[in-house]
């Protein structure tokens, strides 16, 4: 019975590290499906992106677009790049 208990513990703080780490090895975290009409509102608020490629770890090529105050990000369309590095160069006009 104690050599259960151990066994299951054992197991159960592997499956907390698997799924907790972010180190190479690790689930990745995915997109799975992406967006093609974002507001402009939005690509401006836009903090970072990433870029996600199916030649990795993913099924599918796109950008992970970090928005100010967002808590999740969003999955884009790669095509957005342009839009999104075209809204980055112009200055705001007040």
């Amino acid at each position: 019975m104690e050599l259960k208990a151990t066994s299951l513990l054992l197991l159960m703080c592997v499956g907390i590290i698997i799924l907790t780490s972010n180190e190479a090895g690790a689930i990745p975290r995915c997109c799975l499906t992406v967006t093609k009409r974002i507001p402009r509102e939005v690509l401006r608020a836009v903090t970072t992106y990433e870029t996600q490629s199916k030649s990795g770890r993913c099924e599918i090529d796109a950008l992970i677009l970090h928005i100010r105050n967002g808590k999740k990000p969003l999955c884009a369309h790669p095509k957005l790049r342009k839009v999104l590095k075209k809204l980055k160069k112009k200055p705001k006009l007040a």
